[in-house]
């Protein structure tokens, strides 16, 4: 019957549907099979009765919470959005919830945030650490809870990891660049990161290296990862005496920014100075000139950081960690 008040019970679903509360039970957590015929008598009596599940009762119960953090450097930035909605996605079929946090990159901000979601019950945590090497990351939330490191190897530390290629599609980009004649090549880097130093800047000179382009410190620039950063940084090379007549960036805002600033100095885009992105976000096709990218998938990455965590959960920390490796690769448009 109903409680008290007429709030709806486990009982009186099992009443309405004709069969047991462990019955019920059974039918929400998918933790043993129930007959087809039986689901759809359950689930059309929580329907009528409007009936919701007590989660605090079965985190109990369970030992689980149904939540996961999702720590994220900036919600502002196109390319994290369309991560989170992969993750959020995943996540709500599996009947998880996810929490999401903002942590500009700096480590303060990433140890506090780490600190409040273990503190709340999360099952796991996906994160891009930044300002907090993988090794700290692992140290605030101890050596048994469910952890994803994206972006950044984690290395020897016990993570899950889900990475990208992003030398492939930087590999594509010279080749493209060099094939049109580029021989000098600039780089806007992102934020230092704890772990491997400015976001890409070693996968860029690697890159080139191999290409057999020469690499110059000068033409090297960090940036905050936006325009503004990236219009600020690409006019510290182009104002020098003999700038580079590329400019590749660790992602597309930075790009976006470079090409103002390039038209800011007078010059055309790609005619005297070509400009290549990073991740492929909406506006790069929207803008003037439409921005050349190398695809960075957004969507593919917190999938793969989603259906990861919920396989740590469910497997426990004594499994085999997992590394999954996307690949990148060039979307030629107008901007080189």
């Amino acid at each position: 019957m109903a409680r008290r008040g007429g709030r709806p019970s486990i009982e009186s679903v099992a009443a309405a549907a004709g069969v047991s509360p462990t019955t019920v039970s059974h039918a929400l957590s998918g933790k043993r099979a129930v007959s087809e015929s039986t689901r759809r008598r359950i689930m059309q009596a929580i329907e009528e009765q409007n009936y919701r599940p007590n989660l605090v009762a079965r985190g109990l119960r369970s030992k689980r919470t149904h939540s996961v953090a999702l720590l994220l450097v900036d919600i502002a930035n196109p390319y994290y959005p369309a991560v989170a909605r992969a993750v959020h996605d995943v996540l709500a079929e599996e009947g998880y919830v996810s929490f999401i946090g903002n942590t500009d990159g700096d480590a303060h901000a990433e140890r506090k945030l780490l600190e409040e979601m273990v503190a709340r019950g999360v099952d796991g945590v996906v994160m891009q650490p930044m300002g907090l090497s993988s090794t700290q990351v692992r140290e605030v939330v101890g050596p048994s809870m469910p952890l994803v490191i994206t972006t950044t190897d984690p290395g020897d530390v016990p993570a899950d990891s889900v990475l990208t290629d992003d030398a492939l599609g930087l590999r594509e980009a010279v080749a493209h660049l060099m094939g049109n004649g580029t021989r000098s090549f600039g780089y806007i880097a992102g934020p230092a990161d704890a772990a491997a130093g400015p976001l890409r800047a070693d996968v860029f000179h690697h890159v080139l290296t191999a290409a057999g382009a020469a690499v110059h410190d000068r033409w090297t620039e960090t940036a905050p990862l936006t325009r503004s950063g990236g219009e600020q940084a690409a006019t510290r090379l182009l104002k020098q005496t003999d700038p580079p007549s590329a400019i590749l960036c660790a992602n597309d805002l930075i790009a976006m920014g470079a090409t103002e600033a390039a038209r800011v100095a007078g010059l055309r885009v790609p005619e005297d100075v070509a400009v290549v992105g990073f991740d492929d976000i909406d506006m790069a096709d929207l803008v003037t000139p439409r921005l050349t990218t190398v695809v960075n998938p957004a969507t593919e990455v917190g999938d793969a950081c989603a259906r990861t965590i919920l396989w740590r959960v469910e497997n426990g920390p004594a499994a085999p960690f997992r590394r999954i490796v996307l690949q990148t690769r060039l979307v030629v448009r107008e901007s080189a």
